[in-house]
């Protein structure tokens, strides 16, 4: 317990600050969100008619960052990248953390959490894939957590032979966990829905999966150069950073592929549904369409310089790429819900309250704070101590070299006596 506390008193006062807004953002959330316990959502911008708002547009991306976030693992231990080993843990952290924030999100867009009991408990639906999707999210959980586990045993170098293994094995099979079931199940929630012409689509999954992949495996090179800037020490080699650069490249590249023939096939196939959706994005939504595919293409064209593949490159463009994702995840929750199902409906409306927003932002704090206080407490990456007594031991030794090398007998005395003879 000591040492734990230790590690906290030697951070600075900027530390501090920083924890203090996080726990004021949450502070604000959690009132927020009592709000709706006692009075109902009300101050939601949800309606019958627009059931799913932010929160579910969170729970989307955050599920997505956690998908991603395993890429590491699988390129560590399959792929044999050693370099990305000082980031290996802190991936799976940046994957637990993440997961467990999208499970927040969707509590809180129930209502009352207790809802989540009603598919599997009163209605005994266990065919139902919000019970499928659910219930991975936990598996997920487990999978991480052990992951973890073994992964800090191996770091420490308590693990066994039958251990490190394990860990392994873990790293390498949580991607398709993560990616297959957790992910793209969670697509296929809104894939099926035959009404809804922006989301009835059976590439949804795969859209949902690399997306995922795109926005995880950024989020965890935002965290390297973060830490590395944080820390003043360099986390990962230049040669690292740039094979990420590639890497988050060519995911970035069939993302924009997806996007830009989701939107193109909804476009032309000239449906009355379809026809209305394109119109929502383009005058209502087009701000976050246009930081969708115009931040996909600008992140794309900076990854394909050298000089963007380095730290601070690879920083701006994940910058880039998370704003890109968020609104990709937004437009396709709200706008697919605002197309009228039947005529004279009228124009639909969604529009977050600033309450909404507040306790979105307290859940992206409580994330944040769960990261930034786990990767402190737990064993990350490896640490050497300098050997003080080493150096000592050296400077010795040099002076006992020196005093050598001027002794009268020394090989070098010898010769220079050659050139002088008596």
């Amino acid at each position: 317990m000591n040492n734990i506390l230790d590690k906290f008193r030697h951070k600075n006062r900027s530390f501090y600050i920083f924890i203090g807004i996080l726990l004021a953002f949450i502070a604000v959330g959690q009132f927020n969100w009592l709000t709706y316990l006692t009075h109902g959502p009300g101050p939601t911008g949800s309606s019958d008619m627009v059931p799913w708002g932010i929160y579910i547009s969170g729970l989307a991306y955050f599920i997505g960052l956690s998908a991603g976030a395993t890429i590491v693992g699988l390129v560590h231990h399959a792929f044999g990248r050693h370099d990305y080993k000082p980031i290996a843990i802190r991936a799976i952290l940046v994957g637990l953390v993440c997961i467990f924030g999208a499970t927040q999100f969707v509590l809180v867009d129930l209502g009352v959490p207790f809802r989540g009991l009603k598919v599997p408990i009163i209605l005994h639906n266990l065919t139902s894939l919000f019970l499928v999707s659910s219930t991975s999210y936990y598996g997920f959980m487990v999978i991480l957590g052990a992951e973890l586990y073994f992964s800090i045993k191996v770091l420490t170098g308590k693990a066994s032979e039958r251990e490190i293994s394990i860990s392994k094995w873990l790293g390498i099979l949580a991607v398709p966990y993560a990616l297959w079931v957790v992910h793209a199940f969670t697509g296929s929630i809104f894939g099926v829905v035959k009404a809804r012409e922006m989301w009835n689509t059976p590439m949804l999954p795969v859209h949902f999966v690399i997306s995922a992949i795109a926005s995880g495996f950024a989020l965890v090179i935002m965290v390297a150069v973060i830490t590395s800037k944080a820390e003043k020490r360099e986390l990962l080699s230049s040669d690292t950073y740039d094979h990420m650069g590639k890497l988050l490249a060519f995911f970035v590249l069939v993302t924009v592929f997806l996007d830009f023939f989701d939107y193109f096939i909804l476009r032309y196939s000239a449906k009355l549904e379809a026809m209305e959706t394109w119109h929502i994005i383009t005058t209502r939504y087009i701000t976050t369409f246009v930081l969708n595919i115009g931040g996909l293409v600008v992140a794309f064209v900076m990854l394909l310089f050298r000089r963007f593949r380095t730290a601070n490159g690879l920083l701006a463009a994940g910058i880039i790429i998370q704003i890109a994702i968020i609104s990709y995840r937004i437009n396709l929750v709200s706008v697919g819900q605002l197309a009228p199902l039947f005529p004279g409906m009228g124009e639909i409306q969604y529009i977050p309250t600033f309450s909404e927003i507040l306790v979105a932002l307290g859940l992206i704090a409580i994330v944040i704070l769960l990261y930034t206080v786990l990767s402190i407490v737990l064993p990350v990456e490896e640490t050497v101590e300098k050997p003080i007594h080493k150096v000592r031991e050296y400077g010795q030794g040099f002076q006992r070299g020196k005093d050598a090398f001027s002794a009268p007998d020394h090989a070098a005395g010898v010769f220079e006596k050659g050139f002088h003879k008596e």
